[in-house]
């Protein structure tokens, strides 16, 4: 195993059966990543104009969840799907504990024939916890995940026992909100390091972060985020993530609310600053786009018609794309997992999987 991917064991320990098909095989673990970029300077709290210029180096630990396919399908065997949440969330939000035989994309996946490469970025679950505001910063997380996928492709993926020495040849990375705007990040400035993307609750419009009415994490909740320093943010209540991440009460189970509230993660005030510095062109992007959204995301979704009609403009922004399309979801919010529409959004991204050989 290279350096840049070594691994310290966590947990090994198989998952229970689930109902798409036998059960998959999933390893935790840590592993160091060294990675580095230019942040911004944000120690006004505002973001300043011009590119970032403040080098940052180091290596830190981050939380992986590698599953390997409950099902063997011999075209997929050396494709591995990388999955990215986003901002107050964590590993949790594409393998939902809350009925996930409904609700976990990642197990999804596994029955349709892929490995998956989970993970709780910097900053969240077991992962570091550097300083929010210098550190934790988009440009410095794109630089993280291009070196994950690098070892990715060298196949050097903890706890991946059935792989091990086995190189991926083929990259479908998935996002989340922020997740996706890191994800297009890596596409514009390593356009050949992904095969193909899956963008969602994502347009290339600003994000109002305003909108997701947090507080100092550790004020929030002393118990889970107590030893965290104040840059380290969070959704208030469930009332108010709903709000910001939901549709209406009957697209949901005010269950898997409860659930999203359990195991709601703190993002960093570096992360609100830069989410949209990632947020550009790919002018040499080859591979694949899928940009789908929630037809009621309140955050990527602009205009009046309820179908977020601004998700039809994305493929400009590929111009040399495979191919690049874009989908909405009926009666879903921002938080595309939990809602009861969970199984469409999965059958969707599948659909459109299969279409391009994946």
């Amino acid at each position: 195993m290279t350096p840049a991917f070594t691994a310290l064991a966590l947990l090994a320990a198989s998952l229970s059966g689930c109902a798409f098909a036998k059960a998959s095989r999933c390893v935790d673990s840590i592993a160091h990543i060294p990675a580095s970029a230019n942040n911004f300077n944000v120690s006004s709290g505002t973001l300043p104009p011009g590119n970032p210029d403040v080098p940052i180096s180091g290596a830190y630990r981050i939380q992986l969840r590698f599953c390997e396919p409950s099902v063997a399908v011999k075209n997929r065997q050396d494709t591995l799907q990388v999955l990215l949440h986003g901002i107050g969330y964590s590993e949790e939000y594409w393998d939902v504990s809350f009925q996930p035989d409904t609700y976990s994309y990642a197990r999804f996946a596994a029955a349709q024939g892929y490995a998956t490469l989970n993970m709780a970025r910097l900053g969240y679950g077991k992962s570091d916890h550097p300083d929010p505001l210098s550190i934790v910063q988009s440009p410095y997380e794109v630089a993280i995940i291009e070196s994950i996928i690098t070892a990715a492709r060298a196949g050097h993926v903890p706890g991946a026992r059935r792989h091990r020495g086995h190189k991926f040849s083929t990259i479908v990375a998935v996002g989340h909100s922020y997740g996706s705007r890191l994800l297009n990040g890596i596409i514009a400035t390593q356009p050949t390091l992904i095969d193909a993307v899956i963008l969602s609750g994502h347009t290339h419009d600003p994000l109002d972060a305003s909108v997701l009415l947090a507080e100092p994490a550790r004020d929030n909740d002393p118990e889970r985020f107590g030893s965290l320093p104040p840059g380290y943010i969070t959704t208030l209540n469930a009332t108010t993530r709903a709000q910001a991440f939901y549709g209406p009460a009957e697209t949901f189970d005010p269950s898997a609310l409860a659930s999203d509230e359990a195991h709601k993660d703190a993002g960093s005030l570096g992360e609100t600053l830069t989410l949209d510095f990632p947020v550009t062109s790919a002018p040499e992007f080859k591979g694949d786009v899928l940009t789908v959204n929630g037809a009621l995301d309140i955050l990527a979704c602009s205009g009046s018609d309820a179908q977020c009609s601004n998700i039809e403009k994305e493929a400009g922004f590929y111009p040399k794309a495979r191919s690049a399309e874009s989908a909405v979801i009926p009666a879903a919010g921002h938080a595309l997992t939990y809602h009861l529409s969970a199984p469409k959004f999965y059958g969707t991204i599948q659909e459109w999987l299969n279409r391009h050989g994946y």
